[in-house]
């Protein structure tokens, strides 16, 4: 007769099952730290009304195309403490204070703007109430919301960069 050889030890010493155990705990342990993150930092774009929100892009691709109708363009200066914007182009009859909003890609809680007044010499003047670096949306229209410039950059930068009417990310 022959015998077989058997394994006496009991499973706990055995390496297949602490493995098939390990991998269950990792992905039990990434499903409650996604869980947690979830509820820590929800989705801000998520919207209700997909309509409104389609036909506010239409509306703000009209100002986008009548600033580029006006040929309005902008040079941005922007240090530590101030923005310093001064039209680069035509220049609208209308030079009250500009709205400068600045959006960042991903944390809604950096985003902020601010009220850009004419300062007379042809400079819209500034104090920043931060220093910002990093990429921005930098948005900049008038007060009667005629039209509308704005532009993906990267901050700090070494001299003035110019703002175009840009369509992408409206």
């Amino acid at each position: 007769m022959q015998t077989q050889d058997r394994d006496t030890k009991p499973w706990y010493k055995h390496f297949w099952p602490w493995y098939i155990i390990a991998m269950k705990v990792a992905v039990i342990t990434a499903c409650g730290v996604t869980a947690w993150l979830i509820y820590k930092n929800p989705a801000s774009m998520v919207v209700d009304d997909y309509y409104r929100e389609g036909r506010t892009i239409n509306l703000q691709l009209e100002k986008v195309a009548r600033a580029e109708d006006l040929g309005i363009a902008f040079l941005v200066e922007i240090d530590d403490d101030y923005i310093q914007l001064r039209f680069d182009g035509v220049e609208p009859e209308n030079r009250s204070a500009l709205q400068v909003n600045f959006y960042h890609p991903t944390l809604d809680d950096k985003d902020f703007e601010l009220r850009v007044p004419h300062s007379g010499d042809g400079m819209y003047r500034q104090e920043l109430p931060r220093s910002i670096s990093g990429h921005w949306r930098i948005i900049v229209e008038p007060f009667n919301n005629e039209w509308r410039v704005s532009q993906n950059v990267q901050l700090p930068q070494d001299s003035a960069f110019s703002l175009v009417p840009d369509n992408y990310g409206i």
